[in-house]
């Protein structure tokens, strides 16, 4: 059984929400790291790497040496398109 502290930090991450003014990114703003951008979006880092499989615009793609770099509006319009 999860302890109370356990359940209202859960409760705190469920009721957050971002909008990019508040995090300090801009739209155009190239994002470091899938579970930064998983954070932005509000999604698992799985589904970061399924959508990059499934074609999600990458600035560079990461490895031991490099950081994984996406550009926030080019997902956000892939997002959209793929939606639509």
């Amino acid at each position: 059984m999860r302890n109370s502290n356990y359940l209202r930090q859960g409760k705190r991450r469920q009721n957050k929400t971002f909008s990019d003014s508040e995090v300090g990114f801009m739209p155009n703003d190239k994002i470091v790291g899938k579970e930064t951008l998983a954070n932005l979006l509000d999604v698992s880092v799985t589904n970061i790497e399924c959508w990059i499989r499934d074609g999600m615009p990458i600035e560079q793609r990461g490895d031991d040496l490099h950081d994984w770099i996406f550009n926030l509006t080019e997902v956000k319009s892939w997002q959209t398109s793929k939606a639509g």
